[in-house]
């Protein structure tokens, strides 16, 4: 079948082009060591790996946030311990590029005690290179059962913590709702937060008080 060269040329840069807005996203690889709390102020989704693979985060290119706990698990005699960090906040700003976890490894759970309140960690690309990040502790210590972690990452935002993020741009682009050309302020993008977050009665209830407000 014949086909002309004008046509099978435009295919090309059609392909090419699909490959690229394909790839065009960040993603991270999440080893169990990690736990993610928060990504860009909302619930993270994170999609699973294989038997043997670490999970994934896939994250819009550009700035980003994520906040997490490294919980390591430690051989102690016969029993398997976890020892806990601090919750971290960390903002980078990257595109179309796959990075993963450098953490410290720990001989004991002495060892892992004494040295986990300042762990050294970062996120290395594809050719093993530590990306540009601003890191930061949430600032609370100790077993917070039942906290509000959504919560504290948009009042540490609002405060301009070091690696706070704007709410109003990195909030928008993670909700999976359709983009206008006019971008979210703030409180709307807050507002959105809240009420993906929210449960079905929740909802139902906001949309009965919004309707008795025209």
């Amino acid at each position: 079948m014949y086909m002309n060269k004008n046509f099978i040329s435009t295919m090309g840069c059609i392909v090419l082009l699909v490959s690229h807005l394909v790839q065009a996203e960040v993603k991270i690889k999440v080893p169990d060591s990690i736990n993610l709390l928060v990504v860009n102020s909302l619930k993270p989704e994170i999609k699973k790996g294989d038997l043997f693979g670490s999970d994934i985060l896939v994250l819009p290119d550009g700035e980003n946030q994520i906040v997490f706990k490294f919980q390591p698990s430690i051989e102690d005699g016969d029993t398997i311990r976890k020892v806990y960090s601090d919750i971290i906040v960390a903002k980078f700003n990257e595109s179309n590029k796959e990075l993963q976890f450098q953490l410290p490894t720990y001989r004991s759970l002495n060892q892992a005690r004494d040295e986990i309140e300042f762990f050294d960690w970062a996120l290395l690309d594809s050719h093993e290179v530590q990306i540009d990040m601003q890191k930061d502790a949430l600032g609370v210590k100790g077993l917070q059962l039942g906290r509000n972690f959504i919560e504290d990452v948009m009042d540490y935002n609002m405060r301009g913590g070091v690696a706070a993020i704007t709410v109003g741009t990195v909030a928008a682009q993670s909700l999976p709702v359709k983009r206008s050309v006019k971008s979210d302020s703030e409180n709307i993008a807050q507002l959105k937060a809240w009420y993906l977050k929210a449960n079905k009665q929740e909802r139902k209830d906001f949309q009965v008080w919004l309707i008795d407000q025209k």
